[in-house]
């Protein structure tokens, strides 16, 4: 797989086989990603791999929270709301994804049990978390995250994995605090569900769309 089919074929991927992913692939994987570029080459990513039944603790911590009605607390903050142009795609996405799915406007049980999955990173094996030190400044450090995350997720395809970013990963951070060793100094900023994606999942059926370059670039000088 070259590079452009690799890009232009990763996609998020909601339901992973129970088949657990070798140590030795991630270390592969992880090798290759951090050549991303990064703001004069400060390579401030730092990753924690949580793998089988730690996931799966967390994953349970998590379900408890968003059922008793707990508030995500994420270590930084989360959008909220968007101009309109981009909360149509944000609202858009949802609806088509629901749609593959089966899952109908009306049925909240369906959707709340999504959610419910959502936090068990979909039933992935492993999760790479990524973080920052909080000393950074948060908004170029998370540009360079954005890199090195983009090349763990190309990367995996390589070894036939899947892999979903996921910032409902990091919604709880207390809970992973207290199940890994991770100082309070560093700051989570996204988890990685990675694994061998489930081929009659519905849900991996899914592929969102992009906006043409067309619509959304100026070219001057030509």
């Amino acid at each position: 797989m070259d590079v452009i089919e690799a890009i232009k074929s990763r996609k998020s991927i909601r339901a992973f086989l129970d088949k657990p992913v070798k140590k030795e692939v991630i270390e592969e994987i992880l090798a290759c990603a951090v050549w991303a570029p990064s703001w004069g080459n400060t390579q401030p990513w730092e990753f924690a791999v949580v793998n089988g039944d730690l996931v799966k603790q967390i994953g349970a911590r998590n379900q408890r929270k968003l059922l008793s009605g707990e508030k995500p607390n994420p270590d930084l903050e989360m959008p909220e709301k968007w101009p309109d142009v981009y909360r149509a795609r944000y609202i858009t996405v949802g609806k088509a994804l629901f749609t593959t799915m089966g899952i109908k406007r009306g049925d909240r049980e369906a959707r709340e049990k999504h959610y419910l999955n959502m936090q068990r990173f979909y039933g992935a094996p492993c999760v790479i978390y990524v973080y920052i030190d909080g000393a950074l400044v948060a908004h170029y450090a998370t540009l360079d995250v954005g890199s090195v995350t983009q090349n763990i997720c190309l990367a995996a395809l390589k070894y036939g994995l899947g892999t979903c970013i996921m910032a409902a990963a990091v919604h709880y951070p207390d809970v992973i605090r207290e199940l890994i060793d991770l100082p309070s100094e560093k700051k989570l900023v996204l988890g990685i569900a990675i694994g061998y994606p489930d081929p009659e999942a519905p849900a991996n059926r899914f592929r969102s769309t992009r906006t043409s370059p067309e619509k959304i670039t100026k070219w001057y000088g030509f």
